[in-house]
């Protein structure tokens, strides 16, 4: 059943561009945080992040289980997970940067930079093609795969709680539909500081499977030997935890290597044609998009030995 729902979710995403267009608005996590505002405002702001956290995915776990079976089951994770993945729609934003790239158009490619490098400390203007290219692989890692990987874990219950959580932890304000920017929610201090900690936690355990994932789709000897945790890097990408950072910097890492074999480093800087970027940045959608498939026959074969309802 979990696996059906994941290859329809990925095909849709990949063939129907009117759910691209429409989930370009951001629009689940827009009502996310006017419906956290609107609680905070009537019964404050720590009961409104428990109750915006908690009560929904504790509700679908408790209906549902773990494993989401039965046709309403499938249903509701379909939903479910095609509300929450990809929040940034970043999978039309990379082929957009592939395009411009290709048709040397600078200001459609700065424009995607700014989606990519939204919520982090780099500049989108002055981000080198290494960056970018690394983005795109922490970006695939944190919108995709993590979801993802709850959703198999914990049914859509899983997929939601991981969502509401990185929304709740993030200080940073989204945009309206109009491109006006929302005010910051108040700050709750333990309980948010303990948001961004089940976050980290959260993220801990998927980051070594992506990165094998990642092993076998590029360069198994490189990938390796670049395995290490590197909070800094990972600070780079946004982290919002030091635990956090590690696991993001692994990822970055590693993706990095497994595009070396494909790409070597002979054009990293601003400086760069586009259309030597785009070779660059066409290796780390590739590497993307083979460690996703990877995953997806992961869960196939754990469908089959019963380990995955």
């Amino acid at each position: 059943m979990k696996l059906l729902v994941l290859i329809l979710v990925v095909a849709i995403d990949r063939l129907l561009e009117f759910f691209q267009r429409w989930r370009a608005d951001r629009w689940p996590h827009l009502a996310t945080i006017e419906v956290f505002d609107t609680l905070a405002g009537m019964i404050g702001v720590t009961a409104a992040r428990l109750i915006v956290w908690l009560l929904l995915p504790a509700a679908l776990l408790v209906w549902l289980g773990p494993g989401g079976d039965g046709w309403i089951g499938w249903l509701v994770s379909l939903v479910v997970l095609l509300l929450v993945i990809t929040p940034r729609n970043t999978s039309e934003i990379n082929r957009q940067l592939l395009d411009a790239a290709a048709r040397d158009d600078q200001e459609t490619v700065e424009s995607a930079r700014r989606v990519l490098f939204d919520e982090t400390p780099v500049d989108p203007a002055a981000a080198t093609t290494r960056q970018t290219g690394e983005r795109i692989i922490v970006l695939a890692f944190s919108e995709w795969f993590l979801v993802l990987f709850w959703f198999v874990l914990l049914g859509p219950a899983g997929a939601l709680f991981y969502r509401l959580t990185e929304w709740l932890a993030r200080e940073e304000g989204v945009k309206h539909r109009d491109g006006e920017e929302q005010p910051q929610p108040a700050q709750t201090g333990w309980l948010h500081r303990g948001q961004r900690k089940v976050h980290a936690l959260m993220v801990l355990p998927a980051a070594p499977v992506f990165t094998v994932l990642m092993l076998l789709a590029g360069s198994f000897q490189r990938g390796l030997s670049a395995w290490r945790g590197d909070a800094a890097q990972g600070r780079e990408h946004g982290a919002l935890d030091d635990w956090e950072a590690g696991s993001i910097g692994l990822i970055a890492r590693v993706g990095h290597a497994v595009i070396d074999v494909e790409r070597a480093d002979e054009c990293l800087d601003e400086n760069a044609c586009l259309a030597d970027q785009r070779t660059w940045y066409r290796a780390a959608h590739a590497i993307v998009w083979r460690a996703l498939l990877f995953g997806l026959a992961l869960v196939a074969v754990l469908t089959m030995i019963g380990w995955v309802p």
